[in-house]
């Protein structure tokens, strides 16, 4: 009896040694799993401060650009390699690039005559105008409040400035797939949106809600506005016209853009080209919407209305030495007469704001930002600052997966 009871008190030790042994594995494996998320935790709060990093020295960089003037050949232009470069800071490494916001379409804007040439559809072109445009009545493809209304949960439209990109998602008909993807060939309409190697590129990759430039000419100094009152035959004269001519300029004046002056019979490539380096129509200090010829690439330039393959290949073809002023447009081949007033009313040669593209990595831990920065009186400031989610480089950036070379920058 006193043999079975004993057998009986074993037992129940080892159950509860088994227990006990249980119980602290269990523990273990809950410290374990806690020392894991903290060390996580950690690893991305560096990726993060690495990203932070990069931002830094895109600013940094950015401080010494001249926004009258802003070309490829820039030191801001060549920073981080378009993302091949990955730099190592401590214990984390960060990719970076940076891209004028000129060389991208602004879909704040971009008027219908451009979106018709964008690769989207009559339901997106209409919805957009709509969200951003303040009239209640919606296009024939498009929507206003009464159909964001009807969402769970109900929203109004913008009808003002559109803030980011991924606030085009809850336009009716744009979708992620249609923004941050490329499109099958059949969805593919309008003008092709390519890099230079021919692969396509998503909406996503040259779309801005902001971008402008100095009212100035390319060398900081002021542009006449020849937009409002009386002008003077002297003036003209100035630029090169004869008096006859400098009378009849200043007779048919003001005038509201490029395409108005520069169609008047008279008026030279020579007379062109001082004019388009002199003279404004606005007294604003800032263009809006502008895209700037010494950035955008071919694909882009051919968004433009009437633009041709040839005149954006010539375009781009001046861009690594820089066209030096926005009159030297007059030279490109095949710019002439109205196309020229037409192509210049909607380019720049310089850029005021610049987006900031960070990928900070730690330890298998990564985080990305999209930064917007614009340059006011040499200082830069921050307009957005957006991470990006996921563990990754967003795809829709198109860098290539993996950095082709590193440098050291210094430790945290």
């Amino acid at each position: 009896m006193k043999r079975g009871k004993g057998a009986f008190v074993l037992v129940e030790v080892l159950v509860l040694v088994a227990c006990l042994v249980a119980l602290m594995a269990m523990l273990a494996a809950d410290q374990r799993e806690s020392m894991q998320a903290a060390q996580n935790r950690l690893r991305l709060q560096r990726a993060d401060f690495a990203a932070r990093s990069a931002v830094a020295l895109a600013v940094a960089t950015l401080e010494a650009a001249d926004s009258n003037l802003v070309t490829l050949a820039d030191d801001w232009a060549a920073l981080g390699d378009l993302g091949n470069a990955e730099y190592t800071v401590g214990n984390a490494t960060f990719r970076m690039e940076i891209v004028d916001a000129g060389a991208m379409v602004d879909v704040n804007f971009a008027e219908e005559e451009q979106l018709n040439l964008l690769p989207i559809d009559d339901e997106m072109r209409d919805c957009l105008l709509d969200w951003r445009e303040g009239d209640t009545l919606a296009r024939a493809a498009g929507a206003k409040d009464s159909y964001y209304n009807s969402l769970t949960p109900p929203y109004n439209a913008r009808r003002g400035t559109i803030q980011t990109i991924d606030e085009l998602l809850l336009v009716k008909g744009w979708t992620a797939r249609r923004l941050y993807t490329t499109l099958d060939e059949d969805l593919r309409t309008g003008v092709s949106l390519d890099d230079d190697s021919g692969n396509p590129i998503p909406l996503a990759r040259v779309f801005t809600t902001d971008s402008g430039a100095p009212n100035t000419r390319a060398d900081g100094s002021t542009r006449s506005n020849i937009g409002s009152g009386q002008l003077s035959p002297m003036f003209f004269m100035q630029m090169g016209a004869d008096p006859m001519l400098a009378q009849r300029l200043a007779a048919a004046g003001p005038y509201s853009n490029f395409q108005q002056l520069l169609t008047t019979p008279g008026v030279s490539t020579d007379m062109a080209q001082q004019l388009l380096d002199a003279v404004t129509f606005t007294n604003s200090t800032r263009l809006h919407g502008k895209m700037n010829a010494n950035t955008a690439s071919q694909a882009v330039l051919m968004t433009l209305p009437n633009m041709t393959s040839d005149i954006a290949a010539n375009i781009v073809s001046r861009q690594s030495a820089g066209l030096a002023s926005l009159g030297e447009l007059a030279t490109i081949p095949g710019l002439e007469g109205s196309l020229l007033g037409e192509v210049a009313d909607r380019l720049v040669v310089g850029s005021d704001v610049w987006i900031i593209r960070a990928y900070g990595s730690s330890g298998g831990q990564g985080q990305a930002v999209e930064v917007v920065v614009r340059k006011d009186s040499d200082r830069v400031r921050v307009i957005t600052w957006q991470r990006v989610p996921g563990t990754g480089v967003p795809s829709w950036w198109g860098w290539n997966q993996d950095a082709t070379y590193s440098t050291t920058v210094g430790s945290t």
